[in-house]
């Protein structure tokens, strides 16, 4: 599956070095970031390799000015905040267009293959947390790869566009209070009325989900099989009836909002629909596909520094 290759790829790459950390036994862990350590202590500058080219160190060059001037002199303050200006920085990084690598350039996007979203996840473990990057990453690969692939046109323009704008933020819906990673289980319904889904349920975990503009919305059209009963909405998140009614406080990635939310009643246009109608099983595991392979990229330098800050050199 999908999670136990990130998972092996994560174990190849830090190998018996860090496995030795654990060794280690029970240690106190800082809440924020020793400032003395730097990423500059893991080799900061992208190296080619077999995929990489001149243009991908380019666009990893780019990012880095701006991780090293809007993003890192914040990190602190944002992960005492338990919360970072999501709006703010999605702009920045959309006017740079790095919220839509490759997505199509008729949506605001750059048009480049997956190799480039690789390269991006990697610099952006230059963050000095893992929040902020888990949040980009829902953003761009994680809530719009099945719009981008199976949404109609309208609601490209209408959601996926300003996202890769950076004038949107997005968040997914997908796990709940009784089915995180049984996906097959969700409860939360959208029943056809008219032209209208009315939906009900609630969704637990979602990051961006205090900020965010709109929800990929995973939801129980119908009383068929598990496997196909189930369809991907595009969620406005301001409509009547939706209720954010906490953000979580949590341990670790903390300047990552992460939100409950319910529905009660919610009434959204059925044109709002990704692709077919009992199709959202399938296409919530494509998307995982691309979230997987984006985390273990992204997790690779971050896991690096948290090693480094433990006393191994990663060489």
């Amino acid at each position: 599956t999908a999670p136990a290759m990130a998972s092996s790829c994560v174990r190849t790459l830090l190998g018996s070095r860090c496995s030795a950390a654990w060794m280690l036994g029970p240690r106190p862990r800082p809440r924020l970031y020793n400032n003395k350590a730097t990423l500059k202590d893991v080799s900061s500058q992208p190296t080619r390799g077999i995929i990489y080219t001149e243009e991908h160190c380019n666009l990893r060059e780019s990012l880095r000015k701006i991780i090293e001037k809007k993003i890192n002199p914040f990190v602190d303050k944002w992960e005492e905040a338990g919360i970072f200006p999501a709006h703010r920085i999605f702009k920045v990084l959309g006017d740079a267009g790095f919220l839509g690598v490759n997505r199509p350039k008729e949506y605001g996007g750059l048009g480049l293959d997956f190799s480039y979203n690789i390269a991006v996840a990697e610099e952006l473990g230059n963050i000095r947390c893992g929040g902020i990057p888990m949040a980009i990453g829902v953003q761009t690969d994680m809530a719009t790869p099945a719009l981008a692939r199976f949404g109609s046109e309208e609601l490209k323009r209408q959601f996926l566009q300003p996202t890769i704008a950076g004038d949107m933020v997005a968040c997914l819906g997908v796990s709940e209070a009784g089915g995180g990673s049984d996906v097959a289980n969700i409860k939360t319904k959208a029943v056809k009325d008219g032209d209208d889904y009315i939906i009900n349920g609630g969704k637990m975990w979602i990051t961006n989900g205090c900020q965010a503009d709109w929800m990929c919305l995973l939801a129980n059209t119908s009383n068929g099989p598990l496997h196909k009963s189930k369809s991907l909405i595009c969620l406005p998140m301001k409509l009547p009836g939706i209720n954010v009614t906490r953000k979580i406080d949590k341990l670790g990635m903390r300047s990552s909002d992460t939100a409950e939310v319910y529905f009660e009643d919610v009434r959204v246009p059925t044109k709002y629909l990704i692709g077919d109608e009992g199709m959202g099983f399938t296409y919530q595991m494509l998307q995982f596909q691309e979230e997987r392979m984006w985390g273990v990229a992204g997790s690779k330098k971050f896991l690096l520094y948290n090693c480094r800050l433990d006393g191994f050199s990663g060489t």
